[in-house]
């Protein structure tokens, strides 16, 4: 049985794969992620194939802009963005602990950014920092997060538990019209980490059910979930598309705790492929490509970026 592990608290990782800009396969990938302890986050860089790490800016939950040129992510509790280097940050948000930001996400005509507070609500701006807008308006007793958009940037996906468990939900960008996709058949499953397919037809999400987690994928209208991860013994989430659609990666956690992987497979649920990770518990958060036009000389090329959160124990 597939054991879901408890988890304290939560510390974003953000990991950017960076591919090469000359057809060298002996040169490593860098990987650019955000860690450190809960009261100093920083984001940090390291080849894959060695255990060096420096640190190259402060900051968490990190998602790129469509176009690949800025940086959006939360920075002592508030919402910034950045060039894609991660320098010159603006302060969009003023929230201070203990209210905090998460979750951001670019739209995808790169104007607004929607994010998750720590009041429960989710809230969208401009990506200059102006029109602030509570999309959900719950109450404090409703928590809801994770928020993506469709990619044509008409609706939102996120998970709530307004109706007393976390079920995925969608809405208009403007937070009108919410919909029920998940819970509807068996109300006692927990589901979380929704992500419309690049081609707005599908979306995967991650769901828990008497202590065994899955990954699935559904119709965008909510209609005909499937199992993808069924024969996998030990504990599934955060599933995440590629860029083109072909591609999910998730995270696997031991039954017995402490060792993590990051897999892909096909989108059908094929073609499953681990990839071994020396953080405990990562999540996948991202994948797009990031624009090097904007960065150092050191550090240019192709990046397919994935972003991927860790979860700390109470020990």
């Amino acid at each position: 049985m597939k054991k879901a592990n408890h988890m304290a608290c939560a510390l974003i990782l953000s990991a950017s794969f960076l591919v090469p800009g000359r057809a060298d396969a002996a040169v490593p990938e860098q990987i650019l992620f955000s860690g450190g302890s809960l009261h100093n986050p920083g984001i940090y860089k390291m080849n894959e194939d060695t255990t060096a790490v420096s640190r190259v800016a402060d900051g968490m939950f990190v998602d790129v802009s469509p176009d690949g040129k800025k940086l959006a992510f939360i920075k002592q509790d508030s919402l910034y963005v950045s060039g894609a280097d991660g320098k010159h940050p603006i302060r969009l948000t003023h929230s201070r602990f203990p209210v905090y930001d998460s979750s951001p996400r670019w739209s995808p005509d790169g104007t607004k950014i929607v994010f998750s507070r720590s009041d429960g609500n989710i809230y969208v701006i401009d990506a200059n920092g102006k029109n602030l807008t509570n999309l959900t308006n719950t109450d404090e007793t409703v928590i809801n997060s994770e928020p993506d958009w469709s990619p044509d940037g008409s609706k939102i996906v996120f998970h709530s538990n307004r109706t007393g468990q976390s079920h995925i939900f969608v809405m208009n960008a403007d937070g009108s019209n919410v919909k029920q996709l998940t819970g509807k058949k068996n109300k006692e499953a927990s589901e979380y980490s929704a992500h419309f397919s690049p081609d707005g037809k599908k979306i995967v999400y991650g769901s828990s059910y008497r202590g065994d987690s899955d990954v699935y994928v559904m119709n965008a209208d909510g209609s005909l979930p499937v199992n993808l991860t069924k024969e996998i013994k030990d504990a599934v989430s955060s599933p995440l598309w590629s860029e083109d659609g072909k591609k999910i990666a998730f995270t696997k956690n031991s039954a017995e705790g402490g060792e993590s992987s990051l897999l892909t497979m096909n989108a059908d649920g094929t073609g499953k492929a681990t990839i071994k990770l020396d953080v405990d518990n990562a999540i996948p958060y991202d994948w797009q490509q990031l624009d090097a036009s904007n960065t150092s000389s050191e550090s240019k090329g192709l990046r397919s970026t994935l972003n991927y959160l860790t979860d700390l124990l109470f020990n």
